[in-house]
């Protein structure tokens, strides 16, 4: 029972992961049927999709760089950006804001994947035209 369940939501998770700028559409579609309120939905869907970027472009660097490291290099940058935007907020206000800083490193995550992403998929699309077999 559960390993079918854990198998659906691989399934339904690389199937999201194909494509996240669909599944950005798609699921900003669904939550702005339900809350109403633009600004909400959009900052919920970048939320949400910010996961399936990171396993996107985790996979096609690895691909593209013949590594497995992909993911723990995007990993490894968003805790630096964690710290050093913590660092920053502990250095101004004297405390940190560990949900407001989080909040902010994974919406800064969803803006830099979403450019890796695009910036991957062309070298892709160029590697394979140009070492076309």
């Amino acid at each position: 029972m559960w390993n079918m369940i854990a198998s659906w939501l691989m399934n339904l998770y690389a199937v999201l992961t194909v494509a996240p700028f669909i599944t950005f559409a798609i699921l900003w579609f669904l939550a702005y049927v339900f809350l109403r309120d633009k600004k909400m939905t959009t900052r919920l869907t970048m939320d949400v999709t910010t996961l399936f970027l990171l396993g996107s472009v985790s996979v096609m660097w690895n691909k593209l760089f013949h590594t497995q490291f992909g993911f723990w290099l995007i990993t490894l940058v968003l805790l630096i950006a964690f710290g050093i935007i913590g660092g920053y907020q502990t250095h101004i206000k004297g405390q940190t804001d560990l949900l407001r800083v989080s909040r902010v490193v994974w919406r800064l995550g969803f803006l830099g994947l979403s450019a890796l992403y695009i910036l991957l998929f062309f070298l892709h699309v160029g590697k394979n035209y140009i070492f076309s077999t």
